[in-house]
């Protein structure tokens, strides 16, 4: 009996899966798959972790279906090939992914099957909209955000999916890998042990933390979104990067909800469009995710001092806002957005380190990791990236602590800068490598460069490297 085959990727839920969904209208079996490939390989340590809970999670949802997901590592392509000999007549679908590789991947294989005769469907599932759906007038795309956000926000965004009432299972299962023997989590060390205590896995999970945002914090989500010190975000970026929520549920129930007004429901959705804005650039610009976006920063005369990264890395820079953020993402694996533009900074413009070097540690350090969004971030700050701000920005991280963490109960919490706040200090040296052979003495009494020494020397690297462009 033919068969269709759900290929899950960045989308692991049972809701508003239009994969799913449209697999589970013709009444024939249905066989959810998940694939290994390379490119999650290399992803990093704490990404790779946290996808175990998240496939364990779906895993435990799809067994009220009396179905189950199947495991496979391997070249897609050559895993789909082996399930068509094993199945036989078979139908696929998977809902789109947009960077460069899994455009190139999903094309071939596609070509490959259709040519077979076997139907390939591909669906939107991941962002609002698909990025050719926004373009400007002229027909190409847009390179600054606000424009984009004034065209897309005038789209209607499609109304989400139900869950399958029912999934038809299989006459028999093929083979599936054991997520155990993957081994997700061996490079996360130590630090398993705390992360566990931060994540929030799964679609239910997922649906109470946007319920609670929205009935409690939208309403003052305006003013309060850059507190670092409250806990005023939705905090549903890591729920967002395994796609155990959809973008489309989280933007119509902000949009329904009640008593709140409109500003803040919009601050809030535009977040959703950042996200969609990341993924449109990447879509049309892939090499954003790696190389600098504007190609003249190619030119840029970055610092190579390896010291300098690692007291950055392992909070130790002697600027409190910025450690307390470096810390806060090892032990959590996650930052609060306004601290992670001014870590951001501190690397690339006062100690001029290339900001690929902070792109990769976010990489390996961050569970809501989304390479689109991370990158963009990291190209916005460093200023090698989509800003339309007419000057060189230098954020100065004790303004910036002072005016976002006022009492600075944040620094005081991961520093360890208080008798209450010692607990989230000491998990940070249990967790930390014991190669680091850092303590709680470990922090230098001063920043390790001087802010107004640090701003000159940047702004002053600005204006050679302004000065080699024009000579180009």
């Amino acid at each position: 009996m033919s068969v269709n085959l759900v290929w899950f990727r960045r989308d692991l839920r049972l809701s508003d899966n239009p994969a799913l969904h449209t697999a589970a209208q013709n009444g024939k079996p249905l066989i959810p798959l998940f694939i290994l490939d390379e490119n999650t390989e290399r992803a990093g340590a704490a990404f790779k972790w946290r996808l175990k809970l998240s496939l364990d999670s779906l895993s435990l949802d799809l067994r009220h279906y009396d179905s189950k997901l199947i495991l496979r590592k391997g070249k897609p392509l050559t895993v789909l090939k082996e399930l068509k000999i094993s199945l036989g007549d078979l139908s696929i679908f998977w809902n789109r992914l947009y960077d460069k590789n899994s455009v190139k991947r999903d094309t071939e294989i596609k070509s490959y099957f259709e040519a077979l005769g076997v139907r390939v469907t591909s669906t939107e599932g991941m962002l609002l909209h698909s990025p050719w759906k926004t373009q400007t007038n002229s027909g190409s795309h847009y390179k600054v955000f606000t424009p984009f956000w004034k065209a897309l926000s005038k789209q209607e965004v499609e109304r989400t999916l139900p869950k399958p009432i029912t999934l038809i299972k299989p006459m028999k299962w093929p083979e599936s890998d054991n997520v155990n023997e993957w081994k997700l989590e061996k490079e996360i060390g130590s630090r398993r042990e705390y992360l566990t205590e931060a994540v929030n896995v799964g679609e239910e999970r997922a649906k109470v933390r946007l319920n609670n945002f929205l009935s409690q914090r939208l309403k003052i989500y305006e003013k309060s979104r850059d507190r670092v010190d409250l806990t005023e975000s939705s905090n549903l970026s890591e729920n967002l990067a395994y796609g155990e929520i959809s973008a489309r549920e989280i933007w119509h129930s902000a949009l329904a909800q009640e008593g709140v007004k409109f500003k803040d429901k919009e601050m809030f959705m535009r977040q959703l469009a950042w996200r969609d804005f990341a993924w449109y650039l990447s879509y049309f610009s892939p090499h954003i995710i790696h190389t600098n976006w504007k190609s003249e920063w190619d030119h840029f005369p970055w610092r190579e001092d390896q010291d300098d990264l690692n007291s950055w890395k392992r909070g130790l820079t002697g600027q409190p806002i910025v450690d307390a953020g470096m810390r806060e993402m090892y032990i959590t694996g996650r930052m609060h957005n306004r601290v992670r533009m001014i870590v951001a900074s501190y690397l690339t413009k006062h100690l001029l380190i290339d900001w690929r070097k902070g792109l990769k540690w976010f990489e390996e350090c961050l569970i809501d990791w989304d390479p689109a969004s991370n990158a963009m971030g990291w190209q916005w700050v460093a200023g090698s990236g989509p800003d339309a701000s007419p000057f060189f920005r230098v954020f100065n991280p004790e303004l910036q602590a002072k005016k976002f963490d006022p009492d600075g109960r944040y620094q005081m919490k991961y520093l360890g800068l208080s008798s209450s706040s010692t607990h989230e200090s000491d998990k940070f040296y249990r967790m930390a490598p014991k190669s680091w052979n850092i303590n709680q003495k470990s922090r230098p009494a001063s920043s390790i460069v001087d802010l107004k020494f640090g701003r000159d020397r940047a702004l002053h690297s600005y204006s050679k490297f302004k000065k080699i462009i024009a000579d180009l």
